[in-house]
């Protein structure tokens, strides 16, 4: 061996019954039981009601605070309360763009009145434009980013019953 090669083995030798201890120190108590950080779920829905004249947020910072949002940014000006409702499932990318294209997968219609039937459906839409991009912070926006969110807009006031999701 060369005298290098001896003095780096020496070295290694001699820190071999420190590696465990030394290995504890940098990682932690191995006996110690770690709990996995709280995950979101997997989904999350919100029933979104006429609104009560709040404005739209500048930052968005929780999940309550996103159908807070969309509820700000609903508009029904020319809706008449009909017992219609539509559920819609969109996510979001992490600067709060609205990540592909939102999908209807439940129309609940009210009385047969076409022309209410329209300004409800286009508050829908308009709302869906108003809030976009929403304005996350960057911990929650990288937190929901592809996440899908269900939102059901329901054109009765709060003090009805609601129905489930």
């Amino acid at each position: 061996m060369r005298p290098y090669g001896v003095g780096v083995a020496a070295l290694l030798l001699s820190l071999t019954p420190a590696l465990p201890a030394l290995a504890q120190g940098l990682f932690g108590d191995p006996d110690e039981r770690r709990e996995p950080p709280p995950s979101l779920p997997q989904s999350f829905n919100g029933i979104i009601r006429p609104p009560s004249g709040e404005e739209i947020p500048k930052r968005v910072d929780t999940l309550n605070d996103i159908v807070r949002a969309m509820q700000a940014c609903w508009r029904p000006t020319d809706v008449r309360y009909s017992g219609q409702s539509v559920t819609i499932r969109i996510s979001f990318k992490r600067n709060g763009e609205v990540l592909g294209r939102p999908m209807i997968t439940h129309y609940r219609e009210g009385e047969p009145d076409k022309a209410n039937r329209e300004a409800f459906t286009q508050a829908v839409r308009e709302a869906l434009v108003r809030c976009s991009p929403m304005p996350f912070t960057d911990k929650l926006g990288a937190a929901v980013a592809g996440r899908p969110f269900t939102f059901r807009f329901v054109d009765s006031p709060a003090t009805e019953t609601s129905q489930p999701l």
